[in-house]
């Protein structure tokens, strides 16, 4: 937080890790078992992955992930 300047969901925590990889945030993908960080990765331009294991339904309040996996396996079966 104190080298980012911000706590996720907030865009400037995304855009820090960004900056400090020295890459574009469209390039970059986050995954995570939580909605509000799919939220706040997607609205800083991030593509994001949501591991949902209990096979929920998303909140409708947040920005929809770009992938859905059930796990880290089914995941990257998608992404190969």
């Amino acid at each position: 937080m104190e080298d980012a300047g911000a706590w996720k969901p907030a865009r400037r925590a995304y855009e820090y890790a960004a900056r400090t990889c020295d890459t574009d945030p469209a390039d970059m993908l986050l995954v995570s078992v939580h909605p509000w960080d799919i939220d706040g990765a997607a609205r800083a331009g991030l593509a994001t992955a949501w591991i949902d294991r209990a096979g929920s339904p998303y909140p409708s309040s947040f920005t929809a992930p770009s992938l859905r996996a059930s796990g880290l396996t089914q995941l990257a079966a998608q992404l190969s």
